[in-house]
């Protein structure tokens, strides 16, 4: 009976475990190298100026005061602040905020409403408006937050 128990324990382990693990790879992420990667696909890189497409094009600049400008100039967002940041959509603000990291390294980012929309790696937390860009440009936020978002 016991190694019944202790069967069905394992598998049910191993389960969630899994069942986790699907569930992290719908959330962008921001590597330790600044890879940035929505379902296992790199679609952008960070730097220490901003943001990068797969292909190497930059996207974003972070100037020298903390604002990020898409590479029309114009400025989209402004450098994380006492763990938050913003980010500007068609004439609206959006504040995020950033968790501390976790044994790993890796923070969660989370929107106004408490929702995870990204792990970010600590060495990028001044890029966070970047990677978020990065997201939107390349139509990975969650469809919800794309809906009034222009390109």
């Amino acid at each position: 009976m016991k190694n019944v128990i202790l069967t069905l324990s394992l598998i049910l382990i191993s389960m969630m475990s899994v069942l986790a693990q699907k569930s992290t790879n719908l959330i962008p992420k921001v590597d330790s190298k600044g890879h940035i990667y929505y379902e296992r696909k790199h679609i952008g890189t960070l730097t220490s100026d901003g943001s990068l497409d797969h292909a190497g094009k930059a996207i974003t600049k972070v100037d020298a005061n903390g604002n990020i400008k898409d590479n029309s100039g114009k400025v989209i967002g402004k450098a994380p602040k006492n763990g938050t940041f913003v980010y500007y959509i068609n004439g609206t603000e959006e504040n995020y905020t950033i968790g501390k990291a976790s044994h790993t390294g890796m923070c969660e980012v989370k929107n106004a409403k408490g929702e995870t929309v990204m792990l970010l790696h600590d060495n990028y937390k001044q890029q966070a408006a970047c990677a978020v860009h990065c997201l939107y440009e390349n139509h990975c936020m969650p469809a919800d937050r794309m809906a009034g978002h222009k390109h």
